[in-house]
């Protein structure tokens, strides 16, 4: 299942969905599209003026959605259905989903920005339309609708390694990984965090990173020396591709 969707603004805990696509796909042995089921497209209304900067980035204005809602029964119904859910950025994406339609919590999700070595391809932006561009496809971002096209685009994109972006997605998005957190770590220590790989998370106000199974306990080491003086361990965590972008992850 292929996914976008726009928003009032970044944060899932203050705002809110505006319109979300959905569309169904199938993959061959080798990651390529083979089937494509109907696309499917909301908007809705948002309990606050829509900003002005958001209708300026989407087009979309409170007149567009004024009266319009999600199809809660049908949207959770196409996402339990699915064998995962992929999104150009599922970090963003999975958190305001499922505060939306939380009945949806808890499916597989891949990532097409940040399961996919875009640099190791050759690379080197990774936004939708630029990876686009470079494979010679142009479109308009920023809405819903488009984006899901877009991305199924990029997905079926042949390598040269054989197979295609969501093969090679796939095997990335299942390998269980460590979250790694970083609590109460000095102020001190953010640059190097942050040349780490860490990523500050404002709600819970810690640094974390995404770390592979094999190089955990490396990473636990250097915490718990660094930046502890080998007081403590940094808190670690397991994590699957069935909670991997979720809001609490």
């Amino acid at each position: 299942m292929a996914l976008d969707v726009e928003t009032t603004g970044l944060d899932h805990l203050e705002h809110e969905v505006i319109e979300l696509a959905m569309q169904r796909f199938r993959l061959d042995d080798l990651g390529r599209i083979v089937e494509t089921g109907r696309p499917r497209s909301w908007l809705e209304q948002p309990s606050r003026p829509i900003p002005a900067e958001i209708t300026r980035i989407t087009g979309l204005a409170d007149p567009d959605v004024a009266g319009r809602a999600i199809s809660d029964g049908e949207a959770t119904a196409m996402l339990m259905g699915a064998d995962f859910v992929v999104a150009h950025n599922a970090r963003f994406d999975r958190p305001f989903v499922e505060k939306r339609l939380p009945l949806a919590e808890g499916r597989p999700w891949a990532c097409s920005l940040n399961d996919v070595d875009w640099k190791d391809l050759g690379f080197e932006g990774r936004t939708l339309s630029g990876l686009l561009s470079r494979m010679g496809w142009f479109f308009d971002a920023h809405r819903a609708t488009t984006d899901v096209t877009a991305l199924m685009h990029l997905l079926d994109h042949p390598l040269n390694e054989g197979g295609t972006v969501a093969r090679r997605m796939i095997r990335r998005a299942k390998r269980p990984t460590w979250t790694v957190e970083a609590v109460d770590a000095p102020f001190s220590a953010r640059e190097v965090l942050k040349e780490r790989g860490y990523r500050w998370n404002a709600a819970r106000k810690l640094w974390s990173a995404s770390i592979a199974d094999d190089a955990v306990s490396d990473e636990i080491s250097w915490a718990t020396l660094m930046l502890y003086g080998g007081k403590r361990e940094p808190v670690s965590r397991h994590v699957t591709w069935e909670r991997r972008y979720a809001a609490s992850d």
